[in-house]
């Protein structure tokens, strides 16, 4: 099921993250992690878990699977998890995505066999990516604290209610008999693992793992509830810098109306010439995010399309 791929799919979006050399993001201070104890307790027992039992079994899953086999075998599931994508989809009251969405199933279940190869890509049907977890945020229910689950890895009260609906909506549900439903679920978690061997080490280099996973995990979750966008309860500053990130410059006219009294001329024209704000200094507090987030957020906006891109890596 997909839903026991959280902490996989996750770990290759943050570990990427840590390749910009930030282990934090100033939004950090907006989550809500009273179980921080408990949560920092579970996180070490996932990772012994991932170091001694999952990395060394996807080490020899890819040792031995060749390269279109396995390629063939991501795009399967990731065929099925399109199924939940749709129910998702009208849910939220996108029901033009879930037009598009289930006649990408359609076509790579059938002209595709069964989903091992992708034929939608190609013509136009990019992978989405919609669960439980975003629905409930769409509908206005809040994200409630951080958790870690044991197996599952990170998650929020909100997202782990989706999860448990998430899975009565995935095909792989109602395989039987059950062992061929679990080796199912089993070979989906190691095909997914076996794709973040090159990424892992890259955890190692981060200071604080722990905070880093916590506050990349949160934000990306937010982008995908909010359709990129912070809820409003994060507050504007939040709101201002996702913007920032995700590329929305402020109109020129907007500029001029800003109060900053010891800003410079040259810097508010450097403005319209840089794209990430990478150089800009001003005198007094500056209104663009560090650099290093805005590095962060380009290759978060790459990783938000790995999932549907198993098909074409």
């Amino acid at each position: 099921m997909r839903l026991y791929l959280s902490l996989a799919k996750f770990l290759l979006i943050t570990l990427l993250l840590g390749s910009s050399g930030c282990a934090t993001y100033s939004a950090s201070q907006a989550v809500h992690d009273p179980w921080e104890g408990y949560n920092r307790a579970m996180f070490k027992f996932n990772d012994k878990l991932d170091r001694y039992a999952m990395k060394p079994i996807a080490k020899g899953y890819k040792f031995v699977t060749p390269d279109i086999v396995e390629k063939g075998i991501s795009n399967f599931f990731s065929n099925i998890d399109d199924v939940t994508v749709t129910v998702n989809d009208i849910l939220q009251g996108k029901f033009l995505q879930a037009a598009q969405d289930s006649t990408r199933f359609l076509l790579n279940t059938t002209l595709g066999l069964g989903g091992f190869f992708d034929i939608a890509t190609p013509l136009g049907l990019e992978k989405h990516r919609e669960d439980f977890g975003q629905t409930l945020g769409k509908w206005g229910v809040a994200e409630g604290p951080y958790i870690v689950w044991p197996f599952l890895g990170p998650a929020t009260v909100r997202s782990s209610g989706g999860r448990v609906t998430d899975w009565f909506a995935d095909p792989l549900t109602y395989v039987s008999p059950d062992w061929a439903k679990y080796s199912l679920v089993g070979g989906e978690f190691v095909d997914i693992r076996a794709q973040l061997l090159e990424a892992s080490n890259l955890l190692d280099t981060v200071f604080d793992p722990y905070t880093f996973m916590r506050d990349a995990y949160v934000l990306n979750r937010r982008k995908l509830a909010y359709d990129d966008r912070f809820p409003a309860d994060a507050g504007e500053d939040a709101t201002d810098e996702l913007d920032l990130l995700d590329g929305d410059r402020p109109a020129q006219d907007e500029l001029d109306q800003l109060d900053l009294p010891g800003a410079q001329p040259d810097a508010l024209d450097e403005l319209d010439e840089l794209d990430e704000f990478d150089r800009l200094e001003l005198d007094t507090q500056p209104a663009a995010p560090p650099p290093d987030e805005l590095d962060m957020l380009d290759m978060l906006e790459e990783l938000e399309q790995s999932e549907g891109a198993t098909a074409t890596q």
